[in-house]
């Protein structure tokens, strides 16, 4: 009896599949692809964000020749959406319709056609957006047995239909190249979240909407702790006395005043009590602020531990600390030794206000530099989203 209800909920799931598949193939009888329509999702229909994002703002400004969708689960709030996109709910009948009438299907993570009732057609194409570009952490096939059967699955169908993938840099082309089971065309353009860093105008502009948003001063200096996310409910690995670390700071920026935003991995939203975590005077909850890639662009410093955000912010050239308490227990495996990282690493509380102490900022820059130079040979230059959309008018259909 106590599996009864498992049973129940995945008989459930799976008819809901079938069905969905069996609809959507009924669907295809009535529709065609349309020239230039666009559908874009992120993190499983959950956000508007990361380079799916990024590339419809540049589409929308630049090509308007695109008719642009975007779907979204039910919860999911829109009502900050440019109203030029249309906004579908999955599952819905129009969402029936527009999953076989996309010219074009841009994502940023792995998805599985029987899941989403896809059956791709004569004409559509299918742009894979990864989110992330350097990566720490092992992935795709260096992570395989961590990662499940049934996600290898769906990443090995996944790279079968796609058509397109992008890279940041020669140090992720041959993670495509090699571990994602995929042998199509890869853009080296860099991608279109990192197109932000080079637009000093708009960087400008965020820097005022954060700045208003959170009641921070114009002459006070952003420090964003953001740690990647962990499986369980457990926070102290996120605990920092920012009583002790915030003087600190002050002293790395020639004593300017120093506000803290706290962003914790998105997983984490609705099911833990953050509250404890910013219980101090310059400390804001920034978790369920849209973007990551707009934090970074008003920070002056990043803080983190495993997460991939510390190679997009080195980019902007501005300093970036590891504080890591849990790495022999988080370890699945990384692709550089932390000693061979230019970042500061700290595994307590006290090795972190001991490298703030000896912050030395002119050592700090040669470093990731010579890192960047020797490893990892960026392409990002701001104009990602206008390669692929060259490339989307170029295989149009007629």
């Amino acid at each position: 009896m106590k599996n009864l209800g498992p049973a129940i909920a995945w008989g459930l799931n799976r008819f809901v599949k079938v069905f969905g598949n069996l609809f959507s193939l009924a669907c295809s009888s009535f529709t065609q692809v349309k020239k230039g329509r666009v559908m874009c999702w992120a993190y499983n229909f959950k956000q508007y964000s990361c380079n799916p994002r990024y590339l419809t703002e540049y589409l929308l400004k630049n090509n308007p020749e695109f008719e642009i969708y975007w779907v979204f689960r039910k919860k999911v709030d829109i009502s900050g959406i440019d109203s030029r996109i249309k906004c579908v709910r999955f599952r819905s009948l129009e969402y029936y319709k527009l999953v076989n009438s996309a010219e074009f299907f841009i994502t940023n993570s792995r998805t599985d056609p029987y899941r989403i009732y896809w059956h791709k057609r004569p004409g559509q194409k299918y742009l894979m957006l990864w989110h992330g570009g350097v990566a720490l952490k092992k992935i795709e096939k260096d992570a395989e047995e961590k990662l499940g059967y049934s996600y290898v699955q769906k990443s090995k169908i996944d790279s079968k239909v796609c058509d397109l993938m992008t890279s940041s840099c020669r140090y992720q082309t041959d993670l495509m190249e090699n571990k994602f089971w995929y042998s199509g065309e890869i853009l080296k353009k860099g991608i279109p979240r990192n197109d932000i860093f080079f637009d000093m105008e708009q960087r400008a502009s965020l820097n005022a909407k954060v700045r208003k948003l959170y009641s921070i001063s114009s002459s006070d200096k952003i420090v964003m702790y953001a740690p990647t996310f962990r499986r369980g409910n457990d926070l102290s690995p996120y605990s920092i006395n920012w009583d002790k670390v915030i003087p600190e700071l002050e002293k790395v920026f020639g004593g300017v005043q120093v506000r803290v935003l706290v962003r914790l991995h998105p997983n984490l939203i609705g099911k833990v009590d953050t509250s404890g975590l910013v219980a101090y005077e310059k400390v804001t909850d920034a978790t369920l602020y849209h973007d990551m890639q707009e934090l970074l662009c008003v920070s002056d410093m990043l803080i983190t531990d495993y997460s991939s955000a510390m190679f997009d912010f080195a980019m902007l050239e501005r300093p970036c600390l590891l504080y890591a308490t849990d790495i022999e227990k988080y370890d699945r495996g990384y692709y550089f030794r932390f000693d061979e990282l230019p970042f500061p690493l700290a595994r307590t509380q006290e090795e972190l206000l001991s490298n703030l102490a000896s912050f030395d900022r002119s050592e700090y820059d040669n470093k990731v530099t010579t890192f960047f130079d020797t490893n990892i040979g960026i392409y990002d230059d701001g104009h990602a989203s206008e390669a692929i959309a060259e490339w989307m008018i170029s295989r149009s259909i007629s």
